[in-house]
């Protein structure tokens, strides 16, 4: 099917000449998000899965409601390795960690605790949990160095790809999902997903899964199976039991580490994955990849064949779509909300805090109304953006001081429900008197500013930089040590353009006094190469000999002409 933006969006866009929705219009319209006064220039009332190709890399965006619930990157020189199955060799088994770190052939090993090392005498809880492809065991585990030993040769699967300086987490539990089911080849349990109300129809899928399965191993029967024939979900099974089968056959013909099964890229990953029930349209915007969904769906999912779009119009699709824009501000340290408040997200190693403030809005009905009115409003963008950004680890909140006990409560209901529709596994904590929320969210992938960003090179990261003034006086400092120590006649420094003009302008008596007293020529050289809060110090003998590197200079850059 050959589709542009939804009718509705390009009539609208159409009308408006893309001026921002007033508040009013955009109530009128629904599920619209609103941006610091105006809504978003996009309009979207169904649930839409959005994939945008390129040469370089696949973006894929999840709508839900016209908001950006999931975002996914995979870039062709830099595929994820998350579902790869590898043949892998224990390197190291740390009983203090109760843990294991292993080769997969990866530049740094991966990471194995002690819950994910198989153990076929463990036993193992009931669960008819769709999202638990390994159910808990029951009772602590066995000690890692009774389970594996060093240079043990393993088939493991990667659960998380490597972040940051962290390898990969790996898993000998290894599940193949299917659209309809989850294969787990080493686990002898079968589940049924809660959200199957049936009776009759658990029973049926119960016996079918039961008939299908291998020996010792077990299957998660997904909400996608309820009322699927038998013959569809008999082909999944044997397609997930055949994958298995040729992984066994591979690891008997090679050698450690190597990889057996590598899992599909992230355009078929996200069509089977995410293009559930609740999805209504699935846009892509490239011909060749439509194509190759259509084949795979025609092949695995074909009820889901009509709802595949292929995007023809002439805007860019996420452009389109208003995701560009989303992203774009999810990368902002800075959130505005509508009322005039704004958010504050900032990243530390140990956590990620989020401040709230009142910014332009005064209200109208007292102070204590104005702070909660404040107050919900970013507990429900905290949800929003937590999710956007895929902040995972330690999170804490300053929400603004609230005097009423029940004020908290409300705002910590907020909060609570709309983290409610989060996929990932969230921990929070009451909201204390001092209006601080301590939370976790599980870290499963690169957050959003992993992907797309890296530390600045001029200030490592840190968001600060020396005043020039401060790197004037160092540079002072610095000539009078290297004046003492060398017996060359020319010292050359070389720094920002800024703290050249600023030795020259402002400490010329300084550098006049420098040159008489120790009978040196002191040459100043500006260079754009270099940044603001770095130098370098060289000398060299009057004749024109090569220059000597005097000690203490910070990283160098190749000199412009003397300015």
């Amino acid at each position: 099917m050959l589709r542009s933006p939804f009718g509705y969006w390009a009539e609208f866009r159409q009308n408006i000449k893309q001026r921002p929705l007033t508040r009013e219009a955009a109530w009128a319209l629904g599920s619209v998000r609103f941006r610091g006064g105006s809504c978003t220039q996009f309009v979207t009332m169904a649930n839409v899965l959005l994939m945008n190709t390129s040469a370089q890399e696949t973006r894929v965006a999840v709508l839900e409601n016209g908001s950006i619930s999931e975002f996914y990157l995979e870039r062709r020189r830099k595929r994820g390795v998350v579902g790869n199955i590898y043949k892998a060799r224990v390197l190291r088994v740390l009983p203090g960690m109760e843990a294991a770190f292993v080769d997969i052939g990866m530049e740094k090993a991966a990471f194995l605790h002690v819950d994910d090392v198989y153990d076929q005498h463990a036993a193992l809880e009931e669960s008819d949990d769709e999202s638990e492809a390994m159910p808990k065991r029951r009772g602590p585990p066995k000690p890692i160095e009774k389970l594996i030993r060093e240079g043990q040769d393993l088939i493991v699967q990667v659960v998380k790809d490597p972040i940051g300086t962290k390898g990969a987490r790996v898993t000998c539990h290894v599940s193949l999902p299917g659209r309809h089911l989850v294969f787990m080849p080493t686990v002898d349990h079968l589940g049924i997903s809660r959200q199957i109300v049936s009776d009759k129809e658990r029973k049926r899928l119960r016996e079918l899964a039961n008939e299908m399965r291998p020996k010792g191993s077990g299957f998660i029967v997904r909400t996608a199976s309820e009322g699927v024939p038998s013959e569809l979900l008999k082909q999944d099974m044997g397609f997930l039991i055949g994958i298995w089968n040729d992984v066994m056959k591979r690891r008997d013909q090679v050698k450690s580490p190597k990889r057996l099964y590598e899992d599909l890229d992230l355009i078929l990953r996200a069509t089977r994955d995410l293009a559930a029930a609740d999805v209504d349209s699935l846009i892509i915007d490239s011909r060749e990849e439509f194509d190759r969904i259509r084949e795979f769906i025609d092949r695995v999912m074909p009820q889901l064949a009509d709802r595949v779009e292929l995007y023809v119009g002439t805007e860019p699709l996420f452009d389109a779509y208003g995701v560009e824009q989303e992203l774009r501000r999810a990368l902002q340290r800075r959130v505005d909300l509508p009322s005039g408040g704004y958010l504050v997200i900032e990243k530390t190693e140990a956590l990620t805090s989020i401040d709230i403030n009142t910014g332009k809005y005064v209200g109208t009905d007292g102070l204590e109304d104005t702070i909660l009115r404040t107050n919900v409003e970013a507990a429900r963008e905290i949800a929003y953006q937590l999710c956007l950004r895929n902040i995972g680890g330690l999170v804490i909140i300053d929400f603004i001081d609230m005097s009423h006990p029940t004020n908290r409560e409300t705002v910590f209901r907020a909060l609570d429900e709309a983290l409610a529709n989060d996929r990932g596994r969230v921990k929070i904590t009451k909201i204390s008197e001092f209006g601080l929320v301590e939370m976790t969210r599980k870290r499963n992938r690169e957050s959003l500013e992993q992907m797309l960003c890296e530390p600045c090179s001029a200030c490592g990261g840190t968001g600060m930089v020396k005043t020039t003034v401060t790197v004037v006086a160092e540079i002072l400092r610095q000539l009078q040590r290297d004046l003492t120590a060398t017996a060359h006649f020319d010292v050359q420094v070389l720094a920002h353009p800024r703290v050249v003009a600023a030795l020259r302008d402002d400490e010329k008596p300084s550098l006049k006094h420098m040159e008489l007293r120790f009978n040196k020529r002191i040459r100043l050289v500006a260079s754009t190469g270099l940044s603001s809060d770095h130098y370098d110090i060289t000398s060299q003998a009057q004749s024109g000999a090569q220059a000597a590197r005097l000690p203490a200079a910070a990283p160098a850059a190749e000199a412009e002409p003397q300015a």
